[in-house]
């Protein structure tokens, strides 16, 4: 078994493209394969768990940061009922007093599972409410298991849990930091206090899956059902829309410093103008480059060029194919809350993508095998050109192949040269969970500047608030980005034989690509139908560039639908 500190000192880990669980996870008769990753008698990775894993800080990234192909599961809409706006509404207490023993009584008529009357009950759970948690357990399991019959390779942990629990759990998926910087942080919070010396509670993570598909199915299905196995949700940042829509979040009050929050990701955790996540990472697309190699400056020059790019059939392929479709006259078209007439859809975004086939048949050729880590093989192996995310920076700066004399690094990297997509995970507090105070405790720790320092210096992961990079929101130019690495930073010096990889210097040049692409960045389409967008827009695309498609009317047709959660084929 894998110990905290081993995990603090791996490299980074990306995740498989099949969704395989991690190494640490595999049997002990697992045999590793060409890669060294443990294989079964039918070569797929194996997952022995069966639950969580054990107590103490875990792994919880999502797999990519924006993984695999999600599927929706959508619960029926809620709103307009008294019982679902108390669900919207329901705030999450400001922060506790640490003194008291207790998390504050909801007001009356703020039903919750620990509930009656608007009385707090705390642990001790009457025998009709403890049945009640068992049922809700008992039904996630078999929503989850009809997701693994869809997807039969999914790592499933058992979703049963204990209603009545103190520790808080959270769920997000496999860590790609360098050296796990998002398991080192909760173990900090459990190491750590209150001002007044009250210890927080203990916090676990438990991963659900590397790939994004399968991260999002089980926790839709949990929130579905009612399930109280998860406290604080890790979600790509386009599932808000759905999870609030349907009730599975709770309202995020009183941040320390929003301000301090880069706009465009604070508004992904928005939801008809209220708060239901905050960021915990950013991301963006960014152009990464071999010495020797001038970085094109013109989007045209890219696709021309060739470069490895993430064109598979997963959430990777939404992402290129809709930077491209930005780049080609449509910036306004598919992104944010803006609303695509099928005039639009028909007249920019098909005649971009059909453009876009010549290149997908040519120089990007390869890309169509490509998720993210595949890109990042092929850069490493001597490609000149990668579009990629910011974490990409962190495993190449540890791979000894892309280091020259001294720290000097075989690469650099840039900001794409046009728009790029706005990704990122958040942090929610589920609307079920048993612990919604604590757990909001741990959401404001978790994204705050301290926290967000971590995470870019030690793990690579792009900070979501300014000051993280030097900043404010007065001052914030890609040329004010200050960095520190990760040793100096934590105040350990780096150890014999272990340089401190990125150094200063790098980090700081990732910074300043991170903070003007950011400039340049637009989200995704904002809609609680992502996933069905999503899974259409890709088909769409494939069938474009098989020349299996039907015509730009259909085209039109089938995403606007898919917009609208109503799901259909070019």
């Amino acid at each position: 078994m894998t110990t905290e500190d081993d995990d603090l000192n791996r490299p980074a880990r990306p995740p498989s493209p099949d969704g395989d669980p991690p190494e640490e996870s595999r049997p002990p008769h697992a045999v590793p394969d060409a890669s060294g990753r443990g294989r079964d008698a039918s070569g797929r990775g194996r997952d022995t768990s069966g639950s969580t894993r054990p107590d103490g800080p875990e792994p919880g990234t999502p797999g990519r940061p924006d993984g695999s192909e999600q599927h929706e599961r959508t619960a029926p809409s809620h709103r307009g009922t008294a019982e679902a706006k108390q669900r919207h509404t329901a705030e999450i207490p400001a922060p506790r007093d640490p003194k008291a023993s207790a998390p504050p009584a909801k007001p009356p008529g703020a039903h919750g599972p620990h509930t009656q009357g608007g009385q707090h009950h705390g642990p001790h759970f009457s025998r009709r409410a403890g049945l009640l948690c068992g049922l809700v357990g008992a039904l996630a399991v078999l929503a989850a298991g009809l997701v693994s019959q869809i997807h039969p390779s999914a790592p499933y942990h058992a979703l049963a849990a204990d209603c009545g629990r103190d520790d808080l759990v959270i769920a997000g998926g496999t860590d790609v930091s360098l050296k796990a910087q998002r398991r080192a942080l909760v173990k900090q919070w459990n190491a750590s206090t209150y001002p007044d010396g009250h210890p927080h509670r203990h916090a676990r993570l438990v991963e659900v899956s590397d790939s994004t598909d399968l991260q999002h199915s089980q926790l839709a299905a949990v929130e579905q059902s009612g399930g109280c196995a998860y406290d604080v949700l890790i979600m790509d940042n386009t599932w808000t829309a759905q999870f609030a829509e349907a009730g599975y979040l709770k309202e995020i009050h009183d941040l320390p410093s929003p301000a301090d929050f880069i706009p465009a990701a604070l508004r992904t955790g928005q939801w008809h103008g209220a708060q239901y996540a905050v960021p915990f990472n950013v991301d963006v697309g960014l152009l990464y480059y071999r010495e020797g190699t001038t970085p094109p400056a013109r989007w045209s020059d890219l696709l021309a060029q060739g470069y490895d790019a993430q064109f598979a059939d997963y959430e990777g392929l939404t992402v290129n194919v809709l930077e491209d479709v930005w780049n080609d006259g449509a910036e306004n078209v598919l992104t944010g809350n803006a609303r695509a007439d099928e005039d639009a859809l028909g007249d920019r975004v098909f005649p971009a993508v059909r453009r876009l086939t010549a290149r997908v048949q040519g120089p990007l050729k390869a890309s169509r095998q490509y998720q993210e880590q595949d890109a990042i093989n092929a850069f490493a192996d001597g490609d000149k050109l990668m579009r990629n995310w910011p974490y990409a920076f962190s495993a190449l700066a540890t791979e000894p192949r892309m280091r020259a004399d001294g720290d000097r690094l075989r690469f650099h990297v840039a900001p794409l040269p046009g728009h790029t997509v706005l990704g990122g995970q958040n942090l929610a507090v589920s609307a079920h969970s048993p612990n919604p105070g604590p757990s909001a405790d741990l959401v404001r720790f978790l994204s705050g500047t301290a926290a967000q320092r971590q995470l870019f210096s030690c793990g690579g992961f792009a900070p979501a608030r300014y000051s993280a990079l030097g900043l404010t929101p007065r001052r914030h130019a890609p040329e004010d980005v200050q960095a520190r690495s990760c040793s100096v930073l934590m105040g350990r010096p780096a150890a014999p034989g272990d340089p401190d990889r990125p150094n200063q210097q790098q980090l700081a040049e990732l910074g300043r690509a991170i903070v003007t692409a950011l400039g340049r960045a637009l989200p995704r389409p904002v809609t609680e139908h992502y996933p069905v967008f999503s899974a259409t827009f890709r088909e769409c695309a494939n069938k474009v560039f098989d020349g299996t498609a039907g015509s730009a009317d259909t085209f039109a047709r089938v995403v606007a639908d898919a917009l609208k959660g109503r799901p259909s084929t070019c």
